[in-house]
């Protein structure tokens, strides 16, 4: 149950983020530390953060529904690359890091990690 329950918490938080950067994309932008870009820019800067969200959420929030663990993959992919990326940015391009970013999307793939291993016992 705690599996369902914290998958689904994460998954609402995903669509919650997809939410924002449909309403307001220049407020969502700003919370990734980032501005809204213009022109051509945007659109892909604000469909490619919305699909990211959209779909991150929505497959967490299948897993949580079903109790089937195999839906909680392709969000700890999506966030967990997220964070293994950005810090490569740092690395290898000198970039800033987004440290509190970085420790969030640890954080979430670790408790969806532990969602998978609680709902495969269950199972």
């Amino acid at each position: 149950m705690i599996a369902r329950i914290l998958s689904g918490l994460v998954g609402a938080l995903m669509l919650l983020n997809c939410l924002w950067w449909i309403l307001d994309p220049a407020t969502a932008a700003a919370g990734l530390a980032m501005p809204l870009l213009v022109g051509l820019e945007s659109n892909s800067q604000i469909g490619d953060f919305t699909a990211f969200f959209f779909t991150a959420g929505l497959f967490a929030c299948i897993g949580a529904y079903r109790a089937e663990h195999i839906w909680l993959y392709p969000t700890i992919s999506l966030i967990g690359s997220a964070a293994l990326f950005r810090s490569y940015a740092v690395i290898a391009h000198g970039s800033e890091p987004l440290v509190s970013t970085i420790v969030f999307e640890i954080v979430i793939s670790a408790i969806l990690i532990l969602c998978v291993f609680l709902m495969k016992k269950t199972q």
